[in-house]
């Protein structure tokens, strides 16, 4: 039976705590592949808490992929493939250590869908404008009003470090973030740093915007196809890559969430060859609706083979453009020789405030409130599924992540049905179908239909409209 002393957990909750040590012990073989953890009841006993402590401990290391369950047998540890990583990337860290020097007082491309000003989007305009009346009424004028350095502001970028410390588990020095205008020209930049003569491959279905920002830098692109575990490490060794850009926590648009198992087999590629990197773009890792969110893969790298970017995008609004990516030391050197000369693209006004969002706590009562509203939306759609499909020829997947869920329905079983009554709904949603490179759409499920919808707006209003749509025979065509 696994023995833990729950004396030493610290300020991390039971169920965090039992979840860590399971974990590492997988990592570091204590537990080896295969081998059948207690059952909850039993295990609960064993330490004496509550058997929801094991099952909510048990649940985070199933969606991470370090255990797998087998129905009516229990939960068995994965098989882990060797790779250089760190087993707590945080462990041991004061919480406040993370400032630096002196204190200073984010195709044919796909059709952005969701820019309407929304419930959400409104909070987020308001939210800003307060912190940019704040800046400006009481933050040294020459602070906000003198050109930041290349890299940012210093303040910025230790509230980056420690906001990430706390969501992601990831020890970052704020010497190794970079502030940009946008993802978009951080990627521009990237292909600046690495080199527009490397292969860069990417997730197909992805983010098509992504593949023509490479192929106007110059650059060869390669399409990676993916299978349950996420990106096919296969089909990625055979295309020649030297960079790949991903999106492990929650891919876009499938949801789907990369194995742990798969992330280290990822890394031991990067690690394989010098100049190789993953790109890791964590682009809405905040929204987690069940359960701890996934650990960044930069969280686990210790080969520096990870290149972390993230926006703030999702959480506030795409029209601020202000992204930020986590450099390996060897890169950021790299980018003081060959590009320290520019001025960053983020006026200091802009990321002054943005700091005191982050400093204030104001940022994590608003992502909170924003996930509150989404998991009451995810619940709503996902009974209205249920209700309106009782034979389950439409389900919902990957909703536990992000700002989107999967709509999956057999093809002629009730997909046509439920994408007319979303449009009737005026309920935005993408055809998964649309966002294959291939231009034959080989690559497209054939037995599927796959819808793409974000719900962290969808109100009782609209989800009720939707139910009409479905229930109350008004699908007839016009």
């Amino acid at each position: 039976m696994l023995d833990y002393n729950l004396e030493n957990r610290g300020e991390a909750s039971l169920y965090e705590y039992v979840y860590q040590q399971i974990r590492d012990d997988i990592v570091a073989g204590r537990i080896a592949a295969g081998e059948h953890l207690p059952s909850k009841r039993a295990f609960a006993s064993h330490l004496g808490i509550s058997v929801i402590t094991i099952e909510n401990a048990y649940s985070q290391l199933l969606a991470e992929g370090y255990i797998c369950s087998m129905p009516r047998r229990g939960y068995y540890a994965c098989e882990l493939p060797d790779a250089p990583v760190l087993a707590s990337a945080a462990e041991g860290i004061d919480r406040d250590a993370v400032s630096v020097g002196p204190i200073v007082h984010d195709v044919n491309g796909q059709v952005e869908r969701f820019d309407a000003l929304s419930p959400s989007a409104l909070e987020a305009a308001r939210l800003w404008q307060s912190a940019l009346r704040a800046t400006l009424a009481s933050e040294d004028e020459r602070e906000i009003f003198s050109p930041a350095p290349a890299q940012g502001t210093a303040r910025l970028r230790r509230a980056i470090a420690r906001h990430l410390r706390g969501i992601r588990g990831m020890n970052v020095d704020p010497n190794n973030i970079v502030i940009g205008a946008g993802a978009q020209l951080l990627d521009t930049m990237l292909v600046q740093l690495l080199g527009a003569d490397k292969v860069y491959a990417v997730e197909d279905p992805g983010y098509l915007r992504l593949t023509r920002i490479y192929q106007a830098m110059g650059c060869q692109v390669r399409h990676i196809p993916l299978d349950d575990d996420g990106v096919d490490l296969s089909a990625l060794q055979k295309t020649g890559a030297d960079v790949l850009h991903l999106m492990p926590s929650h891919q876009y648009p499938t949801g789907l969430v990369t194995s742990i198992a798969r992330r280290y087999a990822l890394l031991s590629w990067a690690a394989e060859q010098p100049d190789r990197y993953l790109i890791e773009d964590d682009f809405d890792c905040e929204f987690r609706l069940a359960g701890k969110p996934i650990p960044a893969l930069a969280s686990i790298d210790a080969a520096q083979s990870v290149i972390y970017t993230n926006t703030f995008s999702k959480s506030l609004s795409s029209a601020l453009r202000l992204a930020y990516m986590v450099l390996p030391d060897e890169l950021m050197e790299r980018f003081r020789r060959n590009l320290g000369f520019y001025a960053s693209s983020v006026s200091s006004v802009d990321q002054v405030a943005l700091a005191r969002l982050l400093e204030s706590g104001d940022y994590e009562r608003h992502v909170n409130r924003v996930r509150v509203r989404a998991r009451e939306a995810r619940d709503g759609l996902t009974a209205l599924v249920r209700k309106a499909f009782p034979a389950g020829e439409v389900s919902i997947e990957h909703a536990d992540a992000g700002l989107y869920c999967i709509v999956v329905a057999e093809r002629g079983m009730g997909g046509s049905t439920f994408a007319r009554a979303l449009t009737r709904s005026s309920i935005p949603f993408i055809d998964i179908g649309d966002c294959f490179w291939c231009a034959d759409g080989a690559s497209v499920p054939e037995n599927s239909t796959q819808i793409l919808v974000q719900y962290d707006d969808l109100s009782p209003k609209v989800l009720t409209t939707l139910e009409l749509q479905l229930m109350g025979g008004t699908l007839q065509p016009k």
